[in-house]
């Protein structure tokens, strides 16, 4: 997310304790690059949804809340946040700078090196939701957890990419992961670091043929 900051407003709530609210500010920032409507629609209004029930957060007229205990209240306020930064991140969903021939070369390089019937395109895996966290190639791995690769050609797909692994982790999903950029160097440090916090192997580029066939090796089904 960079530098991205959310204001966090606090009141006394109705029913007691104290409420939470970014009144208003987080969509107000993503209306300035996205149609509202067509952001709380689709595959974004699932996973905000989602959010929503996982956090705890209400609607209070456009903006998002979380009513807390006092003695809550610090734990509270870094749950609010967390929440706030996943929401922002589903603006990622909407964009698609992707190389023009990188997936078509990432098809083509894993067709020469793993049969096509221990690959799965589009994958969905067991968890809530499925339909909206798919899993670019799930691979047959070694014993009895599957690979799942993802292709990353952009600090965009880079975000959602662990925004999907992070979703992965919560729910306890057992798999390995592999991830192959167009170009490492052009993602962002921090992004990187976050990427490489809930991934697996990481292949810098298409270029680096040995590094990528001897991690993918090492972890397919024989």
């Amino acid at each position: 997310m960079g530098q991205q900051c959310f204001p966090i407003h606090l009141s006394e709530a109705v029913s007691g304790g104290f409420r939470l609210s970014d009144r208003g500010h987080t969509l107000m920032h993503i209306s300035y690059e996205h149609d509202i409507d067509s952001f709380m629609d689709g595959t974004r209004g699932m996973l905000l949804e989602r959010i929503m029930g996982e956090s705890g957060l209400q609607w209070d007229g456009g903006a998002f809340c979380l009513d807390t205990a006092p003695e809550r209240l610090p734990e509270t306020v870094f749950q609010f946040g967390q929440a706030l930064t996943r929401i922002y991140d589903l603006t990622f969903l909407s964009r698609s700078n992707v190389g023009s021939t990188f997936y078509d070369d990432l098809a083509d390089f894993l067709s020469r090196m793993v049969d096509e019937d221990k690959i799965q395109r589009d994958y969905h895996p067991e968890v809530p939701n499925a339909q909206v966290y798919p899993v670019d190639y799930r691979i047959e791995g070694r014993g009895e957890v599957p690979l799942f690769l993802y292709g990353v050609p952009n600090r965009d797909k880079a975000r959602l990419t662990t925004i999907m692994l992070s979703y992965f982790h919560r729910h306890e999903l057992a798999f390995e992961s592999i991830l192959v950029f167009e170009d490492q160097a052009d993602i962002t440090r921090k992004d990187l670091a976050r990427l490489s916090d809930v991934g697996g192997d990481m292949i810098s580029s298409l270029e680096s043929h040995q590094d990528f066939n001897r991690k993918l090796l090492r972890r397919i089904a024989a």
